[in-house]
């Protein structure tokens, strides 16, 4: 069986006991770094260039010379130059495809965020380089001190530096997996880590079904099991609820606040970051809950492509728009695709524009959110949860045949949400009837 190749990358943190000798050369080395990486992005910058073998051929020497730098270190300073102008140039044309298109208030949004030429505003901080098996490796090592060290080639030719590594039992593990293949050195916050690539082959599940995923601002997401010729059932409907989430934030907030007030910066600068550790710690969670509950699936995860620039200031949606500011819809379809890629799901992220204003069983636009969570469709009458009726039709393009809902089905719920919501509608549809018999 083919499996799936797995590429990740792991921060490990430099040992504490690297000695002051070896922490200046380490600073000297990524200084230099940088600063070829910034003599490169000018010429990019002067001259146009593609990033072409032929463009570093033309002016390696020039920067070789000026940086006095191994060869190997001028190439890898040349690929990271290279692969953030091609970021940019990406970005720039994205935006400008978006200001033909856009009018009003979100092209006066959209006009703000014109992106930037990389070191727009100077060298504020150390670029890290990605380095190959030429100039470094990450290898095991016979010391007691650190199982694992990194070799790094020096300023000095046949010099190198050897940097121990804190690996935790997750890094530990993951190393021992499979097969590492480049590393950065990465300065953040006075302190190193080494980001190291790892390679390793995981077997690939046969696709048998489709679980469709619509991510929700008051709720997690809401997920459902599409299997091929088969109708709906409750046991393929799951909503994922984000209280504790929503708690622990807001306990943070008000921590936050209180330090603010009393004028307390050592303790609040402590907790800066903790917010955001919390937050992407649900998100986790999450992700393997979905993962674990996919074997054998294709995830389809709804992306909500342009929803932050749509509900722009001004468009009498000032409640959405606050909840939209805290959600981070991109770190949880990452953190999706990351769990099930680890295990051999296949997922993918389509856009989910009219997902959720499309009815399921007839495919009519003629519909209407009665509020957050119920759904209506005014020709065949459908009574329907509105993040199940999104993830329903999210999932259903992944389908060979399309999804119809003609025959009986169990009606989903959350817990008792639905049940109550259909309770107090009227006119109630045929189906909803059915299900609640079904359901006494």
């Amino acid at each position: 069986m083919i499996g799936l190749q797995v590429l990740k990358t792991v921060k490990i943190p430099v040992h504490y006991a690297l000695t002051k000798r070896k922490l200046s050369i380490l600073d000297k080395l990524t200084a230099k770094t940088t600063y070829t990486i910034w003599l490169w992005s000018k010429l990019f910058d002067e001259h146009d260039l593609e990033g072409s073998y032929a463009d570093r051929s033309r002016f390696y020497e020039q920067v070789k010379t000026k940086t006095g730098l191994p060869a190997a270190m001028v190439q890898c300073c040349f690929d990271t130059a290279s692969w953030m102008w091609k970021s940019y140039r990406r970005q720039l044309f994205e935006w400008r495809r978006g200001m033909m298109r856009t009018k009003g208030k979100w092209r006066e949004k959209l006009l703000k965020r014109q992106p930037q030429k990389p070191f727009s505003n100077g060298i504020r901080r150390k670029v890290p380089v990605w380095f190959d098996y030429r100039i470094g490796s990450v290898e095991k090592s016979r010391i007691k001190l650190s199982p694992y060290v990194a070799r790094i080639s020096t300023l000095q030719k046949g010099v190198k530096l050897t940097i121990p590594l804190n690996p935790a039992k997750y890094h530990f593990d993951l190393l021992q997996k499979g097969e590492l293949k480049s590393f950065q050195i990465v300065k953040l916050d006075d302190k190193y880590f080494i980001h190291v690539k790892v390679e390793y082959e995981v077997p690939d599940q046969p696709v048998r079904a489709v679980r469709g995923i619509d991510l929700g601002v008051k709720r997690s997401m809401a997920t459902v099991l599409l299997k091929p010729n088969q109708p709906l059932r409750s046991s393929n409907f799951l909503i994922l609820q984000d209280g504790l989430k929503r708690d622990s934030l807001n306990r943070l907030n008000r921590r936050v606040a209180e330090l603010q007030q009393a004028r307390k910066w050592e303790p609040l600068k402590r907790i800066r970051h903790k917010r955001r550790h919390v937050a992407e710690y649900f998100n986790r969670l999450s992700a393997k809950a979905v993962a674990e509950t996919s074997n054998g699936c294709l995830v389809a995860v709804g992306y909500p492509k342009h929803i932050k620039y749509e509900n722009y200031k001004g468009n009498d949606k000032a409640f959405l728009r606050r909840l939209l500011t805290c959600w981070s819809y991109g770190r949880i379809i990452r953190c999706i695709e990351e769990e099930c890629t680890e295990r051999g799901i296949p997922a993918q992220a389509p856009e989910e524009h009219w997902s959720s204003m499309i009815c399921h069983r007839c495919g009519s636009r003629n519909t209407e959110r009665v509020n957050q969570s119920l759904f209506h469709c005014w020709d065949c009458e459908l009574w329907y949860n509105a993040d199940l009726n999104a993830a329903i039709n999210i999932g259903s393009r992944f389908l060979a045949k399309p999804l119809t809902r003609q025959g009986a089905v169990d009606s989903p719920k959350a817990g008792n949400e639905q049940a109550r919501e259909i309770t107090a509608c009227e006119p109630r549809s045929p189906y909803s009837f059915r299900s609640e018999s079904k359901s006494q």
